[in-house]
């Protein structure tokens, strides 16, 4: 589910694409096009206010604690229940329930038929996927090694956190998102695929003004580099596509990003993803020290 976002953003982008250029391609229904319209916009979450988007998350922590309050066991109302879901990748936190919800432009919790729902309408993603010709390009090999697995834990008696406040749980959910990108997607996928590089992108444009207005409400003091921050860059990666910031004689027809670093940042693409990945690590490691539990 973390991954949603990022389906949405291919989904939308891809069917919008072959529509104007008449491909012949699968289209969506009207139900398709209002869920991916909305699915898509869930990579800008980190755009919302401070105070909008603490909000909102609450709002799904919220549904969340009663949903699974109300349905408790004997069992559970003697030692508590478990209101958060949480997925870690060689433990390192990658993802949590509430903020899954949040990215998800539908009620995840009280409708039963939701799951057999969610299956269906991916299903022209699916299509999509298998419309375009990749019989050239071999497929991605996965990494099954890496540790992955998911615990749950009743936030905030029994949870990983230090901070045990709203704070707290908005920066748990930072952490989880940069790591969805850097610790999963990263060592998940074996090749150096450029959707590595385009998932921790779109996280740390939106967040670089974010953390400051976080740091602003809070008098905290996080720090997250904005050198690499270009708004016309960021439309290329988010399917606004390449011609309006490349040239053809831009083109570098063997990078993974296709020259799109070296035209912005005037840096090859795999020196741009290091520098990346390190502004974003400094991040996770600032929040990290600040949350978590000395155990986690």
């Amino acid at each position: 589910m973390m991954s949603q976002p990022y389906i949405g953003l291919f989904t939308d982008g891809a069917e919008q694409w072959c529509q104007k250029l008449g491909l012949g391609a699968p289209q969506f229904t009207d139900t398709e096009k209002t869920y991916y319209t909305a699915l898509r916009q869930s990579h800008k979450l980190y755009e919302m206010s401070y105070s909008d988007y603490l909000s909102a998350l609450m709002e799904k922590f919220k549904a969340s604690d009663d949903y699974f309050y109300k349905i408790r066991r004997l069992r559970e109302k003697l030692l508590g229940y478990y209101n958060v879901g949480t997925d870690l990748c060689n433990s390192h936190f990658c993802g949590n329930t509430i903020l899954c919800a949040l990215y998800t432009p539908v009620d995840t919790l009280n409708d039963k038929e939701i799951g057999p729902w969610i299956r269906d309408i991916s299903v022209v993603s699916g299509k999509l996927a298998g419309f375009f010709d990749c019989k050239n390009f071999p497929p991605y090999n996965y990494d099954n090694n890496i540790l992955v697995k998911y615990e749950d834990y009743h936030f905030y008696k029994n949870c990983p956190l230090k901070n045990k406040t709203e704070l707290g749980f908005l920066l748990f959910s930072i952490l989880c998102s940069v790591n969805y990108a850097i610790k999963f997607i990263d060592q998940y996928f074996i090749e150096e695929i450029p959707q590595k590089f385009k998932f921790a992108y779109l996280q740390y444009y939106y967040l670089c003004d974010f953390i400051k207005e976080l740091n602003e409400a809070n008098g905290t003091n996080f720090h997250l580099d904005d050198s690499l921050k270009n708004r016309s860059f960021r439309n290329c990666l988010a399917h606004y596509g390449l011609g309006q910031f490349l040239s053809e004689s831009d083109l570098i027809v063997d990078d993974p990003l296709k020259g799109l670093t070296n035209k912005a940042f005037n840096i090859d693409y795999f020196s741009t993803k290091e520098k990346l990945y390190c502004f974003l690590q400094e991040l996770s490691d600032q929040i990290k020290a600040e949350i978590l539990l000395p155990c986690f």
